[in-house]
Order: C-alpha cells, then structure tokens, then sequence
C-alpha cells in the first residue's frame, strides 16, 4: 500500500490526529442510553405501565436507534464514497451528538404523557442516523491512514471508543448515584450524562474539521475511481460480502448488549445487585474489553482476522448456552464475575479486528457503504432487540433460555465465517 501511495502526491493527518478523529465518535456513541433505559426510563416515561412491561418498552426504544442505523449508513455511505470521509464524518458526528444532548432536555411522562415517550423515540431514531455514517467513516479514518501491516491495528482505534465511552458513561452514572439520592436521579441526575456528552461532541468537531481526507480516497480521487452511485454498485456487484459480513458481525452485537444493557436490569430487578454493584463489574469489566480489543487486533495482523474471530466466534457459542448457569442464585458474585470476565475476553476478542475486516470486504470506492450498511444491519439483527427478547424468554422459559436468541446468531455467525476468505493481504488500496 504505500509503495502505490508514493506515486500520487497525498496529505496525510498525524497519527495522533488519526486516532482521535477515529475514537472520538464512538465514544460519544450512546452509552448513556442503555444505562437509562435499564435503570431510568421505565420510570421516567412508562411510569403508568406494571415494572416488566415498562422494562420491555424501555429497551425496546433502546432499539430505535438500531433501526434507524442502515438509514444512516445509506445516506452516509453515499456521500462519504462520492465526496469524502472527513466531511461525511462532521456531519454524522452533528447529527448524533445533536440526538444525544436533546435526551437530556426531554420531559418526561409526568410532565406531558405519552409526549414524552414519543419524543424519546425520535430522538433515538436520529441518533441512529447519525451513529449509521459514524462507525464506518471512522475505521476508514483510521485503516486508509495505516501501514499495509498494521490495518487491524489502526481499525481498532474507533472499536477502543466503545469501552471509553462505556466506561466514562457508567462512572458518571456511578458518580451521580452516590451524590445524589434515587429522587433526584429520576428527577434530573440521569440527564447529566446526555448533556456532559456536549463536551465530547465539540471536542469531536474541532479535532475532524482539522483531519485530511484519507490518502486512499485521495489517491481514488485523483485517479477518477470513485462514483457517483456508490450504493447501485454496492447492491449489484457486493451483495454477498454484505449478507456475509452481516452475520459475521451479527453474534458480536448480541452478545455486547446482552452483556452491557440486559444485565443492568436483570440483575437489579431479579439477582439482587443494586445498580452502583453492577455499574462497578461493568466498569472493571470494560477496562478487559479495551485490552483484549487491541491485544487480538495485533494478533489478527500477524496470524490473520479469520483464524482469531472464527476461534472467538465458536467460543461464543459455547458462551450463550452456559452463562445463565453463572447467575444462578441470588447476589451469586462468583457467578456475575466468571459472566463478565469470560464473556468480555469473547466480546473483546470478536469486536477488535472487526474494525478491519469489514472495510476489507469491499473496495475503495464503495468501502463507506459497503462496511456501513453490513456494521449497521447486524446491529437490527443483533442489538436492536437483543435485551427486550432476552427478557421475555426468561419471563416465559426462565433464565436458562437467556442465550438462546444469541446462541442463534453465534451460529450463523460461525457459518459466515466459514464461507468467507481470508481479508489480511487483500490489496486495500483499490
């Protein structure tokens, strides 16, 4: 890759710059939402109806937002194939962040009804946009600015974000909880993050209005392959790679928010954890999803992304049908430790070098699109709905058909992988 990039004359960001600029967005992301929709919304915005019900309306607005993600991802995708990722990735970093700051402001059932759930939901929904054009503008920020060695690497730049944010999100949560009492946290604490999220928002713009444009879509640029129908071409020649990638990523997602956003519901309601205990495994626990994302996407530049996430991908599947023997019991810590540690050395393992293996499923000049829409479809396959079915399976069948919605998709997921070639010494430069 740089022996081509050498003979076109391109601009390159520093790598600080790089990693920022890719980082940022994700952290932002909307962690801050699966906390409140676990702990806080049923209250806030469903108060009217009985506890499990308001828990599942609750999570199912969590899952607007994935939703609306492929709507983002086609809108994105077009214009950051056709006229650039740093200027498509300002954009979706306004739309998002704009989202994300306006929960916070939003009033709640007491205040004016149904209203307030409605406007939750839109919000949500444009949130989703935005998120749907974020994750693939930022990993090719940082993979179409990487050493032809080191793309797995680089692509872990944005996936790092994830537990930032996550981590940052919950200790404020953490924070609030032991200042203030659970009135005031119905009443305004759950809104500080939302509106804290501005800082990083502003932070974000700054450092992307100061990027370069990638020098693989400079180099496309000034040799005339990029097009003006990015999604025509996507759909007529790359179909198979999104079906695949899909799935690939699919078991990923299920498994993130059954560990992140159903546990502090669950637990809290019928484990006996109070939600300042949980906040804490979390937190630890994202500080080992961060290290093995960057641990494993190394080790995916050297021995290959197939040979790392097909192992991770088949550990999974034995994951989803034995994790509910870890919460048994009541206040059972051995249980919810051996949960998080285990499943987050899997979740960190599969979601590292997935930063990488989705951009190196399609070309340069319908790359935005392409990984965009894969990511964000396997976010409807495997979060959207992810928490809300994994609690009516256990109102119906009981905790030890928890994994079962999520044992599904890690097979499918195994079976992707398993048609699916080795992307590493693909020549990512066309």
């Amino acid at each position: 890759m740089e022996t081509k990039l050498q003979e076109t004359a391109v601009v390159r960001s520093s790598v600080k710059t790089v990693i920022l600029a890719s980082m940022i967005g994700t952290a932002v992301d909307f962690y801050a939402y699966g906390t409140a929709a676990a702990a806080y919304f049923p209250k806030v915005f469903f108060p009217q109806m009985t506890p499990l019900l308001a828990t599942v309306l609750s999570l199912l607005t969590f899952g607007v937002a994935f939703v609306a993600r492929p709507v983002g991802s086609f809108l994105f995708g077009h214009f950051g194939d056709s006229l650039g990722r740093k200027k498509t990735l300002v954009l979706s970093m306004l739309v998002m962040g704009g989202a994300t700051i306006a929960i916070g402001f939003l009033p709640g059932y007491h205040s004016v009804g149904v209203w307030g759930a409605l406007l939750l939901c839109t919000c949500r929904f444009v949130q989703g946009i935005g998120l749907g054009g974020e994750w693939s503008g930022a990993v090719l920020v940082a993979t179409e600015n990487a050493p032809a060695d080191k793309c797995a690497l680089y692509g872990a730049f944005p996936e790092v974000g994830a537990p930032l944010g996550f981590f940052l999100c919950n200790g404020l949560f953490f924070v609030l909880e032991k200042l203030l009492t659970p009135q005031q946290m119905l009443a305004f604490g759950w809104r500080v993050p939302f509106l804290v999220s501005a800082v990083l928002v502003v932070i974000g713009l700054y450092v992307r209005h100061h990027l370069q444009e990638t020098p693989l879509f400079q180099m496309a640029q000034e040799n005339d392959t990029t097009t003006k129908t990015p999604l025509k071409e996507l759909f007529s020649c790359y179909w198979k790679d999104i079906v695949k990638g899909t799935f690939i990523m699919g078991g990923t997602y299920a498994m993130f928010y059954t560990l992140t956003t159903w546990p502090l519901a669950y637990a809290t309601t019928a484990l006996g954890f109070s939600h300042s205990e949980m906040l804490l495994f979390l937190m630890g626990a994202i500080v080992e999803f961060a290290v093995l994302i960057m641990t494993t996407s190394m080790l995916a530049d050297k021995v290959g992304r197939k040979k790392v996430l097909l192992t991770a991908t088949v550990g999974l599947v034995g994951f989803s049908l034995v994790f509910p023997y870890f919460l048994s019991g009541q206040h059972n810590v051995l249980g919810m430790f051996l949960f998080l540690s285990v499943g987050f050395v899997i979740m960190g393992t599969l979601y590292g070098p997935v930063g990488a293996v989705l951009p190196e499923l399609f070309p340069t000049k319908v790359r935005y699109s392409g990984a965009g829409i894969t990511y964000n479809l396997a976010a409807v396959v495997g979060a959207a709905v992810a928490p809300s079915v994994t609690t009516w399976l256990i109102a119906r069948f009981g905790l030890h058909a928890a994994g079962l919605y999520m044992f599904v998709l890690a097979v499918a997921s195994v079976i992707a992988w398993l048609t699916t070639k080795e992307t590493k010494d693909v020549d990512y430069t066309k």
